[in-house]
């Protein structure tokens, strides 16, 4: 597999600069509609923020910008944010300030939002490692003690055996997707995809924030030399089918549907290799 950045890609400096820019737009629309004081804080995480050795890190329009809003007081974030009309309303700030800052983007991020109030009320939610995440506003993010990494694994394994049942029903779901469409089938998957890699290396004895704090480009050849070659091979090629797609302007199907097996065949592996292991100490 080629892992490098080649003249066939767009700046990568010009890609980190927009996603950038979606950041700050993001930011700007949340403290234009939500008053600062009941804000905790609003952090920049994931694959997007790390940085990209390779292509595998970072695909335009596939991978999430992920971003994280803290609400001083929880009972805010049940309501928030409440209408349809107002939520619309915080996407169209976000689209304008966007725009504003990038007028000719190469590609518009893909962002995604998540209260992160409601987050840590999950029983099998833990932080990402703190050095992963950027704090666009307010308080540092929250952070924990992971002393009990036989917890962790067990979460992660369940993350992925928790793939099977969605195994079984998802041909349904992409049997209707001819052409463009089915680019809906490979972003539906993005977000299964990506943890397959820090996940299979916790269960398989790497401490689980380590793993979770390694970009895609260190985990591949780490999962190659823990015996789990089929799956680094199809982890990577769900990325680099979806760049192909990208630089194909969105017209190579068949590149888009390449992606889609390529991602389930990792699930499909993952939650296998995930079945055999009884309980990581």
């Amino acid at each position: 597999m080629d892992l490098r950045w080649t003249d066939r890609y767009p700046s990568v400096e010009a890609l980190r600069q927009e996603v950038r820019a979606m950041v700050d737009a993001f930011v700007e629309a949340l403290l234009g509609a939500i008053p600062a004081p009941e804000i905790a804080g609003i952090y920049f995480k994931g694959s997007a923020q790390k940085g990209w050795d390779s292509p595998v890190d970072y695909v335009p329009e596939l991978s999430d910008v992920d971003m994280h809003l803290l609400f001083r007081d929880s009972s805010r974030a049940e309501q928030w944010p409440g209408t349809v009309e107002k939520a619309l309303e915080i996407q169209h700030r976000v689209e304008e300030a966007y725009r504003r800052r990038i007028p000719a983007p190469i590609h518009v991020p893909q962002p995604q939002l998540v209260v992160l109030n409601r987050l840590m009320q999950e029983p099998d939610y833990y932080p990402s490692p703190k050095e992963t995440v950027t704090t666009l506003y307010g308080e540092e993010y929250p952070d924990e003690s992971y002393e009990d990494e036989k917890r962790l694994r067990e979460i992660d394994r369940a993350k992925l055996l928790s793939h099977l049942p969605v195994l079984e029903t998802f041909p349904r779901h992409v049997v209707d997707k001819p052409g463009p469409y089915v680019v809906a089938a490979m972003k539906n998957l993005s977000w299964r995809v990506s943890p397959i890699g820090p996940r299979m290396l916790s269960i398989l004895d790497m401490p689980p924030m380590k793993a979770w704090s390694l970009k895609r480009t260190q985990m591949i050849p780490l999962l190659e030399e823990s015996g789990e070659s089929e799956l680094a091979r199809h982890y990577a090629a769900f990325y680099l089918r979806g760049w192909d797609y990208f630089l194909s302007g969105h017209r190579d199907s068949a590149a888009a549907r390449d992606a889609v097996a390529a991602g389930v065949n990792a699930l499909k592996i993952s939650a296998a290799r995930a079945e055999k292991i009884e309980f990581c100490a």
